[in-house]
């Protein structure tokens, strides 16, 4: 399915995507026009970089039009907490397509990071039944430990917080494990239509609200 782009969207994240996956963006624009669509309502790498105050860059070692399978979270019954666009969540849930995308500083620690991922459905009622399923996993998951581990050596420990859930938004606060003040992660997860908009942005400070900026601006490019 096609979507119709909001103005201001960055079709950068669209361009990079289909150039990691085939070496050219115009390959790809031909073999999956559905997933370049979809990275195409994705927020730009300048915009996440202005939102956090920080230069931030697409890893694309982390980034794809398929679910992802790395970092590996522990416990794995977590793993959606923590990771947006996570082979966990995804596979098997019906999905017919997804893009994922990871920000980090250039050549920086694991925090700050920014993961958005935009996954369609085949209707409405998928992807709520979708978001229904992942509030009863988020809510299992509320107090524990969580340990990430990269393929790059980073590691993050947090531990996940209380689970809101209100409409079509599931959203949750991860903090530093041991904390460190405010600092942590916000995750949030919405349903729009047919599609499940899947955000976390993790700060050094309080993350303060960011996360769900980030996450309403995705939507607004889905209309």
């Amino acid at each position: 399915m096609r979507i119709q782009v909001a103005a201001g969207v960055a079709v950068s994240a669209a361009a990079l995507i289909a150039v990691s996956l085939n070496g050219s963006a115009g390959s790809s624009a031909h073999a999956a026009p559905g997933a370049a669509d979809l990275a195409a309502v994705l927020v730009s790498a300048d915009d996440v970089s202005e939102r956090m105050d920080t230069p931030m860059q697409v890893i694309t070692s982390e980034s794809g039009t398929h679910p992802m399978s790395t970092p590996t979270t522990t416990p794995a019954n977590c793993a959606s907490v923590y990771a947006p666009g996570s082979a966990a969540a995804y596979d098997g849930s019906g999905y017919t397509d997804i893009v994922v995308q990871t920000l980090r500083q250039p050549g920086g620690e694991v925090s700050p990071n920014v993961v958005q991922a935009v996954a369609e459905f085949p209707d409405a009622k998928a992807a709520q039944s979708y978001l229904n399923d992942q509030a009863g996993v988020w809510k299992s998951c509320k107090g524990t430990p969580l340990t990430a581990e990269y393929t790059n050596g980073m590691t993050s420990e947090l531990k996940a917080g209380v689970v809101t859930t209100g409409g079509l938004e599931l959203y949750a606060t991860l903090f530093l494990n041991p904390m460190k003040g405010s600092a942590g992660c916000e995750r949030v997860l919405q349903a729009k239509n047919n599609y499940v908009v899947d955000v976390r942005l993790c700060d050094d400070t309080n993350p303060g609200g960011k996360g769900r900026s980030l996450r309403s601006q995705i939507v607004r490019n889905l209309a």
